[in-house]
């Protein structure tokens, strides 16, 4: 989703994933598609894992912005190397996403078709399978799920 939205603003978007199915989503939606990145100047970590963090500061070129998007679960710590960031002068910046701005934005974009949103369509699933979905291990493709609160 965020890929789709940088793509639609007109940002080149590379998006790295060891999932073939999600680079072909991410090449779906305009973005170039990696298995792993090379040093970029900007990098964005959306998944939310310590693991991810610490790739997101190896993708870093020296002097780059790293941008810590994803929420990793809660209690979860991580140690970063210390070279890169010190002398490499890496800034790390934290980003909590889906402010109430940031979400009617995004839903506003969905409705004009900025995109192909449907690239991201997961089944719709009731309030009973959610924790069983949350817990599953995320492979594969991305996807959205629609929650039915009445299935």
């Amino acid at each position: 989703m965020l890929a789709g939205l940088l793509v639609h603003e007109g940002r080149r978007v590379t998006v790295a994933d060891p999932h073939p199915e999600r680079r072909a989503q991410a090449a779906e939606l305009g973005a170039r598609a990696v298995e792993a990145l090379d040093r970029c100047d900007l990098v964005f970590e959306a998944v939310g894992r310590p693991s991810a963090w610490c790739d997101a500061v190896a993708a870093a070129a020296p002097g780059a912005v790293v941008v810590l998007v994803g929420g990793c679960p809660k209690g979860s710590e991580t140690a970063l190397p210390t070279g890169p960031v010190h002398y490499d002068e890496l800034e790390l910046r934290g980003s909590f996403h889906h402010a109430p701005a940031e979400v009617d934005r995004a839903l506003e974009l969905l409705a004009e078709g900025a995109f192909d949103w449907r690239v991201l369509a997961g089944p719709t699933i009731g309030l009973d399978d959610l924790p069983d979905v949350l817990a599953r291990r995320a492979d594969g493709r991305a996807v959205k799920w629609v929650v039915d609160p009445r299935g």
